[in-house]
C-alpha cells in the first residue's frame, strides 16, 4: 500500500467514527426532546392542580361561613 491509500483509509475510519458519534448525539437529542414534552405535559397538569388548590384556599379565606361548612361535604 502506498501512503495515499493508507491516509485515505485512516480518513475513512475517522469519518465512520464521526458519523457514528453524530448518529448517537441525534438519537440522544431526540430522547431529550421527547422527555421535555413529557415533563411539559406533567408540569401543565400540576400547574392546573395548583391553580385549583389556590382557588379553594381563596374561597376558604373569604368571610363566608358556608365555605367552612362545605369542607365536610367535599368542598
Amino acid at each position: 500500500m502506498n501512503t495515499t491509500n493508507e491516509y485515505q483509509e485512516i480518513l475513512m475510519a475517522e469519518l465512520a467514527e464521526q458519523s457514528a458519534r453524530i448518529d448517537a448525539l441525534v438519537a440522544k437529542s431526540q430522547q431529550a426532546a421527547d422527555m421535555k414534552l413529557n415533563i411539559d405535559h406533567e408540569l401543565e397538569k400540576l400547574r392546573a392542580k395548583q391553580k385549583e388548590t389556590i382557588k379553594k384556599l381563596k374561597e376558604l379565606e373569604e368571610p363566608n361561613k358556608n365555605a367552612w361548612e362545605n369542607i365536610g361535604d367535599g368542598g
